[in-house]
């Protein structure tokens, strides 16, 4: 009977709250740590500024003659021409026939000078073909400065002589005729050279440089 009462008495207290349940541990929460990286600002430094050297004023360069094929260079022969003077007063130039080379003969200038703004103003040029297969004459000049003659220019065509068709040639060669480049110097020589041409364009042969024989004035000498 006392053992009933026991148990009974235990079911009483259970009921009344007496005999309180076991809790459960709560688990302990977990904090993340997040790691935030600080960047301190870095400073923009402007950049050097690189100094541009100087550029001096570029010499805009004397415009070079068009080119055209010049004649073989061919050594001089040792010759004297010869000079007249002429009612004008003018000095006539005769080109010793060493000089042609058996290409050309007879070859005379009508004057030892040539000037752009004075007297004379143009040279007749006249000539003789020696070879009977040469039907057209070839003309080339150039310019060589006085008086120290270090700066030559190319050798420039002038173009084709006229023609009687018989053998003779002749020109007409003026102050004008120079190219601007080299009219502008106020003396030099001017130089010649004559090549004879077949029937089909093919050279026949050429004459010797002829060199120093006139001189060239911009103004009256």
């Amino acid at each position: 009977m006392k053992k009933v009462l026991i148990v009974s008495l235990a079911f009483v207290l259970a009921a009344c709250g007496v005999v309180q349940p076991v809790q459960q541990e709560q688990p302990t929460p977990i904090i993340a740590t997040v790691l935030v990286t600080v960047i301190p600002p870095t400073e923009i430094v402007p950049p050097t500024a690189i100094p541009l050297p100087t550029q001096a004023p570029t010499e805009i360069p004397t415009q070079e003659p068009t080119a055209v094929p010049s004649p073989t260079d061919v050594p001089p022969t040792e010759a004297a021409a010869t000079s007249t003077g002429s009612d004008s007063g003018q000095t006539v130039v005769n080109v010793d026939n060493l000089l042609g080379k058996g290409v050309f003969s007879n070859i005379t200038l009508s004057s030892d000078l040539l000037t752009l703004n004075c007297t004379s103003r143009e040279l007749e040029i006249t000539m003789d073909a020696s070879l009977t297969d040469i039907t057209r004459a070839e003309m080339y000049y150039r310019v060589v400065d006085q008086p120290s003659g270090l700066y030559p220019s190319e050798w420039i065509l002038l173009g084709n002589l006229g023609t009687d068709g018989k053998g003779k040639f002749f020109t007409t060669f003026t102050a004008e005729n120079i190219n601007p480049n080299y009219r502008a110097l106020p003396k030099a020589w001017i130089d010649f050279q004559f090549i004879g041409v077949n029937k089909g364009g093919g050279v026949v042969d050429r004459t010797q440089r002829i060199e120093r024989m006139v001189t060239y004035s911009k103004e009256c000498p």
